[in-house]
């Protein structure tokens, strides 16, 4: 492409002006090419003077900076477009275009550096992708990298493969056969950066091929891995690092290709990973590998016997490196950070494989290979061979409980000796394995090892311990705490609070910060058994926030805060007295002077909400103080960032930052101020929940500027989450201040279900759609009945319709998915989010149905009706539960208004008797609905039903634990078709006395609180059938009264109608009756 003298004129020093180290020249330079040269007339022949200079400028450096600044100019958005995901190469003009290809691919297969062809390679990567070059436009592409892969050049070969591994998809299945050669050669290639490539550029192709051809690819995963040892062999480390990274990645596509090879790689990694000369990131990589495969591939490491061995080796081996060059811990003590793991990489990384490990294998796998060594280990003189065994324990504790819970006594007498070793690292890893099972065992350790936990750990926080295990004591502590009761943690108080005292007045910050957080936790847990000692502990809290700590003390200021108010939490404002309107002034003060961005702030925000649920109605004073920072936090917008590459790393080492990839683009998510918006949403959710009606002038506020926009927060899924829940919080504060059914409750409540309905047939989060749905049923709950409009049902039937289709299609999906490459791993979190958003579906319809009865009939035969006589006919029980709960709704509240008798035939035909005991209550739970609200629509099936449902509720273990709901939903059913069609029933003297043997029912409480009723009717209305039965009747009213089955008036109606049974009987013979229940309290309240 010829330029005009002119445009070189001007481009040129341009260029030499964005190269310019002076930050004047170049600050002067980028302006004039923001404002010049970005334009949609002159973009075009700004990018292909690029790509011109970048294929022949006048040296290197001047073509690598060109290319580098094309690909950077090609992928920004267009200045024109609003659309961060456009990108300015894919608005060209298809000849503009053309010419940047026809230069670009000139110049990589000239003669060029090794640096620049990279740069050149990247640039043509980003031009060859679809929106710059549609398929078919640029055909010379594929035949010029193939060539490029097999030139004698080296780097040709490897910027062949890094296009590959770019765009993949440029190589179609229909070109498997010629590009297997290219990788293998790669594989073997003498050049260390072309071997790399070749493998990141092999899995990008795996990836983007239909696992049809998968198979195709597996003779040349051998030479894949014969290259690994050539790397170690010289001396490689970073290379074998980078190459087994993308090992990974293939191992997560499809594990069993590996299966044949599985030992062999097993011993590799075993080798790489415990050579301490190698660097840790390929050490930490071959670790990362084998980790992989127990997660992905759980049943295949099972079955081979040197995995779990091998893994216990080298994580063993890799926790015993630390304290490298600090063998009595002086370092470590001094260090005033207790999260030190990244000084120690291997140490850390052990501690999280075995871990994983354990979780996806179990201990009937990991356990005995575990404690083939932990036993003598922990015996051994060497410090650090005793502590990798304690902080092996503590990875793989929750991972082998299916083993170890049974083994507790045993485990802690191999452990607690260990807290009295000489070496404090070993008594710190004493306590981590305490609070560890305190957390794993939790129900265990609190009925059988409190005794012997809890004083243990208290002795560590004394003088003779160091700052750093009276710390880690104390945070064991907080493990015990949590899963403890008052009554558990009562006979402990004195010792732990007076050594948790003893610690504030510690030199060491972080000493002082874990005390009060530990306080805080047995605050919480103790409740009102906290009370005898809050007149000491929170006049000193108080004390410590009156003073001015300093700046470097603000976390300690903040914990302060945080056990101060759960102290005032636990003990209750009752018990409070002055010490709360004292605490209230004080965090009064301290709002005035929190800096923005420190710790203090969050603090004193979750202490604040902590003090409204202590006032109640009493805080609304004090919201003018406390809600303009969180609603200024509430209405932070999404700040995002494009990031050239170089800044890319910057911003990945700023915990505050997140980077995604979009469009090729590197975008900086600030998800630090995202975190405080998700966190003050939360906060104002509370505080509309604890204050109601009197929260009521925020609620627009709130709803219009913050919760219904977050709702778009497309970068931060807590967002969305946390906004959806605020929003029935918000219609609850209005409906509090006008009624149900008020105009404003009613505007609130359209412009919630108008967003809602739209969120969950948009949200790509599974999770977040569940969260949607309960918000929908929280507000629909809160309506008068028919509040629902036609338009509001129509969006609400279509979203359940659009989600309803795309569960049944993924469920049907992984149903029929036989995975040749990949297992099928138990506890899909898929499986569950689905099961989980079926379920909260059916509340939602449930919901509606309840508020608008029959009016939802148009829009469910219109949306839903097909789709639901799909689901119950469906073998997936999942998917049939669904349909079933959805017809007992119908039945439930619209009764004849839409004939169900189809279903109904089917329900008993087919449902009744199935498998599933959830299939089985449901259907009973159909059938009862049906003659409970059908009138005479459906009385000849119920009637016929009554034999089938007899032989459920008869079946040999029909009262197990698994079965107990429906067999009682059974008995519910017998009782409303008795009730409702009783006239009609031929023999129903002996149904009712069959029924009567099918007593008791206790677990399900609605179908004890009709069986009861009906029960007691039978017995008011002195039928002749209950003659004989008086003992059995008796019992079964005890029972149900005693184990609170029925409670308040249905509990007095039912104890009046067997008294009256009673009286009917001879006297001693009654009293034969009472006899074996004469202890219960059920007797002695209602029958004395």
């Amino acid at each position: 492409m010829q330029f005009s003298a002119d445009l070189v004129a001007s481009l040129g020093p341009l260029l030499q002006g964005l190269m310019s180290p002076d930050n004047q020249i170049r600050s002067k330079a980028e302006k004039t090419l923001d404002q010049e040269w970005r334009s949609p007339e002159k973009i075009g022949v700004f990018l292909a003077y690029l790509a011109s200079t970048a294929a022949g400028g006048a040296d290197d450096s001047v073509k690598a900076f060109s290319a580098v600044l094309f690909r950077r100019q090609a992928i920004r958005s267009p200045k024109e477009f609003n659309s961060i995901s456009e990108r300015t190469i894919g608005v060209l003009e298809e000849p503009v275009r053309h010419e940047i290809r026809t230069i670009l691919l000139q110049g990589f297969v000239s003669d060029q550096s090794p640096q620049v062809r990279r740069k050149i390679a990247d640039a043509v990567s980003e031009v060859a992708k679809e929106d710059a070059s549609p398929k078919g436009t640029w055909p010379e592409l594929v035949p010029a990298i193939l060539q490029a892969a097999v030139n004698p050049n080296a780097s040709f070969r490897e910027s062949a493969f890094r296009i590959l591994s770019t765009l993949p998809e440029l190589i179609e299945s229909l070109f498997v056969a010629e590009i297997l050669p290219v990788f293998n050669n790669g594989f073997s290639d003498d050049d260390d950066e072309v071997r790399i490539a070749a493998c990141t550029a092999f899995v990008a192709f795996f990836r983007e091929l239909p696992k049809s051809i998968w198979q195709s690819l597996t003779p040349i995963l051998p030479n894949l891995l014969n290259s690994l040892p050539r790397f170690l062999l010289n001396g490689q480390d970073e290379a074998l690092a980078n190459v087994l990274q993308s090992l990974i990645d293939l191992v997560e596509l499809a594990p069993k290709m590996f299966k044949d090879m599985f030992p062999t790689i097993i011993d590799f990694c075993s080798t790489v990973a415990k050579n301490r000369d190698l660097a840790s990131t390929t050490r930490l990589a071959a670790l990362e590998l084998l980790t992989t495969f127990s997660e992905v591939s759980p049943t295949m490491c099972k079955q081979t016997p040197s995995y779990t061995s091998t893994m216990v080796l080298i994580t063993l081996s890799m926790l015993t490196e630390v304290s490298e060059d600090d063998d009595d811990a002086a370092e470590w003590n001094n260090d005033t950070n207790d999260e030190d793991y990244e000084l120690e990489p291997e140490y850390d990384s052990a501690r999280h494989s075995l871990d994983r490990v354990s979780l996806k294998l179990g201990g009937q796998y990991l356990a005995a290979p575990l404690f083939q060594y932990l036993p003598a280990l922990i015996q051994l003189p060497n410090w650090r061979e005793t502590f990798a065994a304690l902080m092996a324990l503590s990875s793989a504790a929750e991972g082998c409980a299916d083993v170890l819970v049974t083994e507790i006594p045993k485990l802690l007498d191999m452990v607690m000796p260990t807290l009295e070793h000489p070496h404090p690292r070993v008594q710190y890893a004493c306590c981590n394995v305490l609070g560890q099972i305190s957390t794993d065992f939790a129900d265990d350790i609190q009925r059988t090892a409190g005794d012997r936990i809890v004083p243990a750990l208290v002795s560590k926080l004394t003088n003779k311990s160091v700052p750093r295990v009276q710390a880690h004591g104390a945070a064991a502590l907080v493990n015990f705490c949590e899963a403890a009761t008052k009554e558990v943690l009562e006979p402990y108080l004195d010792d732990l609070l007076n050594n948790l005292v003893g610690l504030l007045l510690s030199p060491k910050r972080y000493v002082q910060e874990q005390a009060l957080t530990t306080i805080a936790t047995i605050a919480d847990a103790a409740e009102k058994k906290f009370i005898k000692y809050h007149n000491t502990l929170l006049p000193m809290l108080m004390d410590f926030l009156r003073t001015d700590l300093g700046p470097e003390n603000q976390m300690l200021t903040a914990k302060c805060v945080e056990c101060a108010t759960l102290i005032a939490s636990a003990v209750g404002r009752d018990n409070l007295g002055p010490h709360c309107q004292e605490l209230i002034n004080i965090m009064g003060r301290l709002q005035e002077t929190a800096d923005d961005d420190g710790p203090v702030k969050p603090y004193l925000e979750l202490g604040w909400s902590r003090i409204c649920r202590i006032i109640g109605k009493d805080f609304v004073p004090y919201l003018p103080i406390v809600l303009p920072p969180l609603l200024t936090a509430a209405k932070a917008a999404q700040d995002i960032s494009l990031l050239e590459e170089d800044e890319a790393q910057d911003f990945a080492n700023n915990e505050e930052w997140d980077i995604i990839s979009l469009s090729g683009k590197l975008i900086a998510v600030h998800t630090a101020s995202l975190d405080e918006k998700s966190s003050a949403l939360d906060l104002l959710r509370i505080y509309a929940t604890q204050l109601g009606g009197a929260f009521q002038p925020y609620v627009q506020e709130i709803l219009q500027d913050i919760a219904l926009p977050a709702l778009d927060f497309y970068l931060h899924d807590g967002v969305r989450g946390s906004a959806a829940l605020s929003l029935g919080a918000l219609l609850k504060c209005t409906i509090a201040v006008s009624s149900w059914n008020s105009p404003d409750a009613l505007a609130v409540w359209n412009l919630i279900c108008l967003r809602l309905t739209e969120a969950v047939t948009q949200d790509p989060v599974p999770e977040l759609i569940v969260a949607y749905y309960t918000t929908i049923v929280e507000c629909t709950n809160l309506l008068a009945p028919g509040s629902l409009t036609k338009d509001q049902m129509h969006q609400l039937a279509v979203a359940i319709e659009d989600n309803l289709s795309g569960i049944y299609s993924r469920i049907k999906k992984r149903e029929h998915d036989d995975d040749e490459y990949r297992e099928e791993i138990d506890e899909s979190e898929d499986e569950y989010t689905d099961e989980e958003l079926l379920d909260e579906i059916n509340k939602a319809i449930t919901a509606i149905f309840t508020n608008a009865k029959a009016t939802f009939i148009e829009e469910y035969n219109s949306s839903l009706a097909e789709l639901v006589s799909t689901f119950i006919s469906d073998d997936i029980a999942d998917i049939k539960l669904c349909g079933l709960s959805i017809i007992c709704d119908v039945m439930e509240h619209c009764g004849s208004a839409l004939d169900q008798g189809n279903f109904l035939t089917y329900i008993i035909s087919n449902c009744l008797t199935a498998p599933q005991a959830s299939i089985r209550q449901a259907s009973a739970y159909a059938i009862g609905m049906a003659a409970q609200n059908g009138e005479n629509l459906y009385m000849k099936l119920c009637i016929e039903a009554l034999m089938p449902l007899f032989k459920v509720a008869t079946f040999p273990d029909a009262r197990a634990e698994e079965n107990i709901n429906s067999t009682e939903n059974c008995v519910l059913a017998i009782a409303k078709i008795c009730q409702s069609f009783g006239s009609s029933i031929p023999n129903l003297d002996e149904v009712l006395k069959q029924w009567i043997i099918l007593l008791p029912v206790l677990q399900d409480a609605e179908a004890a609180s009709t069986t009861y009723a009906f029960l007691a009717t039978l017995i008011d209305n002195k039928h002749p059938v209950l003659g004989g039965h008086e003992p059995k009747v008796v019992d079964a009213i005890i029972h149900a009264i005693n184990e609170h089955a029925v409670t308040g008036s249905q509990a007095e109606h039912a104890a009046r109608a067997a008294r009256e049974l009673l009286q009917l009987m001879p006297q001693d013979k009654a009293m034969a009756v009472l006899q074996p229940y004469a202890n219960l309290e059920a007797v002695s309240r209602y029958f004395s």
